[in-house]
């Protein structure tokens, strides 16, 4: 069936309705009939969480056959169900109806362009390509690295205001970076230049020159936002005298970052330990590593973690992992083995969660019981579906931890920079790796293989927590590099309490996502220690 390529390629979101047993039952039937071009089927589901796939499936039934055939009422939501009503409006001698929607799915995604391009002909396809589709389009393929579409459909874009700038990001992308600087600089027209000089540019004096620009005059708070904690952390390592005016400059756009950015300059020097109180200090965590005053934050979290370990999990195994379906027509679904069905529900229930993740869609399942982090104890079992222990990890408690933050044990996941799989490990690591391993033969797509890529990833890790002796300083290493761990260390000293932690991460640690890192993935730690191994491999520290 056409359809399951089509899902193959974009996942589309749903709409959340209950999933009566009967229907679930009467949506078996249908699926070993095949039968999904009538009214019947389609009314069959509207008001249940199989709504939309039973729309999807009806377009799809009804396109095979040909012929004209009634349009569900419904407005269409997704690339596949834009894509499958406008080729039905199509079928149906609606062709002005039609194009719109095309075009909405060329924008929204590039998985349709020959479909587009056949369905339409030549000459509309072109029409089709207005200067706003073109920009969106052109900026998504070089991002993923097409460059070369994205230099074909550029030429399309010739005269518009936009062309240097995203000939420039193109370049960028394609490893030109001479280029690409040189493009920037003639495109100061458009404000979202100055960001990408502010990164690209030798000097310090140069980079604080285009992100004042950029301050000035960018559009998107999340941005400045980013490039504020980017030269940030950029002039703290290079120039503390430096590091200052700039964080005199971000002060009014953002005050609180200004405030964690201050402390850990006192972190750093050393300046919070001599000085009675800081106000400065934003955490409770600093203010009791460096005054002394007692810790009062809540919660789990990397700081409470250290300086106030709770005594014992508060959960019980036997609730976490003991039978827990109630929705009758989910249960059924997972039971028959329709996962297929599953992965179209995205309703943002508990059992919900627990279906996706009983169908082995991890990370869909982590997303929705996150929702519900604050009523734990009224359902314990989401507890396995946010910390999930898929059996090729042969409950390792360290690769699971790094694994989670790394890709949500999404098997094919694979980032923008080239990271591949469950522990998205880089080309160059997964090389490295295999000479390590004495891997004859490795080539970079077996990375994809799920036992290559956790016996690898595992590998690493553990490799890394025999050097830097404690997980988090590990994670560290294997989000940011073992050299920057090593400076960071030869920089501060050894760590030997919660208290030399917590310094070291804040303080020495060069860039906030791997400072991020290193906390989720010891909360990470926690709760699989508790879940899946003895419950102690989180207290790195013997005294606690």
């Amino acid at each position: 069936m056409r359809l399951l390529l089509l899902l193959a390629i974009f996942l589309i979101p749903l709409n959340a309705f209950a999933l009566p047993k009967d229907r679930a039952v009467l949506f078996l039937n249908y699926l070993k009939s095949g039968d999904f071009c009538s009214l019947k089927f389609l009314n069959s589901f509207k008001g249940t969480s199989l709504e939309r796939l039973s729309r999807l499936l009806y377009y799809d039934s009804c396109l095979g056959r040909g012929g004209r055939f009634p349009l569900p009422s419904e407005r269409p939501k997704g690339a596949v169900e834009l894509f499958l009503r406008a080729e039905a409006l199509l079928k149906n001698g609606r062709r002005k109806e039609a194009l719109p929607l095309f075009k909405r799915v060329l924008k929204l995604t590039d998985s349709f362009d020959e479909d587009i391009a056949l369905a339409v002909g030549a000459s509309a396809y072109k029409s089709l390509l207005t200067s706003d589709v073109l920009r969106v389009k052109i900026w998504r393929l070089a991002a993923w690295g097409n460059t070369d579409e994205a230099l074909f459909y550029l030429s399309f874009l010739r005269g518009d205001r936009f062309y240097t700038y995203l000939l420039a990001y193109t370049f960028l992308k394609s490893g030109k970076r001479k280029e690409a600087v040189s493009l920037f600089k003639s495109a100061e027209e458009i404000p979202r230049s100055y960001l990408f000089l502010t990164y690209l540019s030798r000097s310090l004096p140069e980079k604080f020159s285009y992100f004042k620009r950029y301050l000035k005059e960018g559009k998107s708070r999340a941005a400045k936002r980013r490039l504020s904690v980017y030269l940030l952390d950029y002039s703290f390592r290079k120039d503390l005298g430096f590091f200052k005016k700039v964080l005199k400059t971000v002060k009014p756009f953002f005050p609180r970052l200004y405030g964690y950015y201050l402390g850990r300059y006192y972190l750093f020097t050393g300046e919070c330990k001599r000085v009675p109180r800081r106000p400065e200090l934003p955490f409770s965590a600093w203010r009791s590593v460096c005054l002394g005053v007692p810790f009062k934050g809540r919660g789990v979290n990397f700081y409470s973690l250290l300086l106030k370990p709770p005594k014992s999990f508060p959960f019980k195994k036997e609730e976490v992992f003991a039978p827990s379906f109630k929705d009758s027509g989910l249960k059924l679904l997972v039971e028959r083995g329709a996962c297929y069905a599953v992965s179209f529900i995205e309703d943002k229930t508990p059992q919900n969660a627990l279906a996706q993740y009983r169908c082995g869609y991890y990370r869909r399942g982590i997303k929705i019981a996150a929702l519900f982090k604050k009523r734990l104890h009224r359902y314990p079992y989401l507890l396995k579906v946010l910390y999930p222990a898929p059996e090729v990890f042969g409950g390792d408690v360290y690769a699971l931890a790094i694994a989670r933050q790394e890709s949500l044990f999404n098997r094919r996941a694979y980032s923008r920079s080239g990271a591949i799989g469950y522990m998205q490990i880089m080309p160059a690591t997964g090389r490295y790796l295999a000479r390590k391993l004495k891997v004859r033969s490795f080539k970079v797509h077996h990375l994809f293989n799920p036992n290559v890529n956790v016996k690898f990833g595992t590998y690493y890790i553990h490799f890394l927590m025999k050097r830097f002796k404690l997980f988090p300083l590990a994670a560290a290493a294997y989000n940011g590099g073992p050299g920057r761990v090593a400076k960071a260390l030869r920089l501060y000293g050894p760590v030997n309490s919660p208290a030399d932690l917590i310094i070291l991460t804040d303080g020495y640690l060069p860039f906030e996502e791997t400072r991020d890192y290193v906390k989720r993935t010891f909360v990470n730690l926690y709760y699989y220690s508790n879940l899946y191994g003895t419950g102690k491999e989180w207290r790195i520290f013997s005294s606690r």
